[in-house]
């Protein structure tokens, strides 16, 4: 932990919104010995904190030079970093006792006016002050990290023309640091989608705190390397609290179930079981049943079907032949017949019941489909005792609007669906430490560009480098590698099996292409391409650009 540093518990002044006189002299112009340009501040009268992307390049025992307010410059060598959230700490051989540091705080409240003061190259050196407010305080930055959301009049008006040397800027509300503004610039052009918006983003205070406690696991492996695809286990289980907060709120409440929705291997059924041991914790008493329906997919009626849901049931709540008895008894449908099993024998004990239902898609294409949501979504919206006990938690990889035709039979629109991102940067670098890696902010980024922060891509690449022949560690970041030929097969088979051939190609050709909504939905299943904020088409990663842009173009799969 550093001392005499500045932070949420610190009785270090509070710098006022209008005194701008303490901020400028706690922000510094911070150049490296290969040109780059950044700003930064000072956490402690010896050490000061910026973007890792500034210092990126610099070499061992490389030069840094730290400009402060009043012209005066000093030498810094850099102490540590971190790629994965864009936090750098710098450190001065003697302190600058003339300097009051800046407190840092954890959260912000959306809408607070900011303002910052930053080194832009535009101004030759001298330093400029911008101002905005909070637009989103648990956003997303445009590579998927944890981000505040920044708007500002200025940035908008001059289409970010003026952000260059911003980066590392101090986000100061109500005179402490929030966060810092991060990657506002890619190799070195200015994002003008976001800028003509007048956004830009910064790291959380959270996160610059949490690196400056230590709190970050140090690159040592959890145990032997897991393969990608392997079963869940905590140790390897990167958390997703936005997901996991938005499910288990649902699970709270009687008739709103929980649907998980994302590509193919992107997690869903991780997150399942995450989710159901999380609800288990909250609720010892409470019984919990989990299915499979890509066990029954081959099943041809309802009645099949639900056959074989009162076997697992019984099985996974330990219940008793009686219960079958129940089930088989009367001349009702299968899922009234089921439904009433539940009533009977699993509900009414005082504590909730959680229904768990992993593949939930899987069963589209057989004409009872309808019928077993529909009988789903009565069980939900059963208001009275004992069916209040009742939750539900399903996953798919369908788009909800195309799981059933029938809007009013839907199960799958009685509350929002909770959306799988992918990875962030930030879950990659993390992921990574658990593999045993420490990778560079080169390396990190690469990565990310290939797979998107596709989990299973992502895992495919780590364990190969936890994993050499050579003993040495590296990424495999070369998109015709072998290591993918497997992945890329698979999805070239479906692709053909799905006849989505010419329009892939059309989509690959020109983004703004018209695409119905059945098949897009069959694209975004694969992870084969995603909407970008301007609604326009584009792959999800370079490795399925680079593929089928090759395939596509005359080549042939491998």
């Amino acid at each position: 932990m550093l001392t005499g540093m500045a932070n949420e518990q610190s009785a270090t002044p509070v710098i006022p919104g209008d005194d701008l006189a303490l901020l400028r002299s706690a922000c510094v112009k911070v150049t490296c010995d290969d040109g780059t340009v950044g700003t930064g501040y000072f956490v402690s009268q010896d050490r000061v904190v910026t973007c890792e992307h500034v210092v990126r390049r610099v070499k061992k025992d490389g030069q840094i030079v730290l400009t402060l307010f009043d012209g005066t410059s000093h030498g810094a060598h850099l102490e540590r970093m971190a790629a994965s959230t864009d936090v750098a700490l710098l450190r001065l051989p003697q302190g600058a006792p003339s300097v009051t540091p800046l407190r840092l705080v954890g959260d912000v409240e959306r809408n607070r006016p900011f303002e910052l003061v930053g080194f832009p190259r535009m101004m030759e050196g001298a330093p400029l002050l911008l101002t905005g407010r909070v637009h989103d305080p648990v956003g997303r930055d445009r590579r998927g990290a944890s981000a505040i959301v920044l708007y500002s009049d200025m940035v908008a008006a001059g289409q970010g023309a003026l952000m260059k040397g911003y980066s590392g800027s101090p986000v100061i509300v109500e005179g402490a640091v929030v966060g810092h503004l991060g990657r506002v610039l890619t190799e070195g052009e200015v994002e003008r989608p976001s800028a003509e918006l007048g956004l830009v983003f910064a790291t959380p205070g959270r996160e610059v705190l949490r690196f400056l406690h230590g709190d970050a696991q140090p690159a040592a492996a959890v145990g032997p390397a897991q393969p990608p695809g392997a079963a869940y286990s905590q140790r390897w289980y990167v958390a997703r609290p936005d997901c996991e907060q938005r499910a288990l709120a649902y699970l709270e409440v009687p008739g709103f179930p929980a649907v998980l929705y994302g590509p193919r291997q992107s997690g869903k059924s991780w997150l399942l079981t995450h989710l159901v041991s999380a609800w288990q914790r909250k609720w010892p008493q409470g019984a919990v049943a989990r299915v499979n329906l890509l066990e029954f997919d081959g099943l041809s009626e309802l009645k099949d079907l639900t056959d074989q849901l009162a076997y697992s049931l019984v099985e996974e709540l330990g219940g008793e032949e009686n219960w079958l008895t129940t089930y088989e008894s009367g001349k009702a449908s299968p899922m009234i017949r089921l439904g009433t099993m539940l009533k009977k024998h699993v509900l009414g004990g005082g504590n909730p019941v959680l229904l768990a239902i992993d593949s939930t898609d899987a069963i589209l294409g057989h004409e009872y489909a309808s019928s077993f949501f529909g009988g789903l979504r009565a069980w939900m919206q059963k208001a009275s005792p004992p069916w209040d006990q009742l939750r539900l938690l399903m996953a798919i990889s369908t788009t909800p609007a195309q799981m059933i035709k029938d809007t009013n039979q839907s199960p799958f629109n009685l509350s929002d669906p909770v959306a799988l991102p992918p990875l962030s940067v930030g879950d990659v670098g993390q992921l990574s430490q658990r593999y045993g890696l420490q990778l560079t902010g080169q390396e990190l980024d690469g990565l990310y560009a290939l797979t998107g922060g596709h989990p299973y891509l992502v895992r495919r690449v780590l364990f190969d480098a936890a994993m050499p022949s050579s003993g040495k560690r590296a990424l495999t970041l070369d998109p015709e590698a072998e290591l993918f030929a497997a992945h890329l097969r698979s999805l070239w088979h479906f692709v053909e099996r799905e006849s989505l051939e010419a329009l892939l190609k059309a989509v690959l050709r020109d983004p703004a292409t018209a695409v119905p909504p059945d098949q897009e939905d069959l694209m975004k299943k694969a992870w084969l391409v995603r909407r970008t904020a301007a609604g326009r088409l584009e792959p999800t990663c370079t490795l399925h650009r680079e593929f089928f842009t090759r395939v596509l173009g005359g080549g042939s799969a491998r």
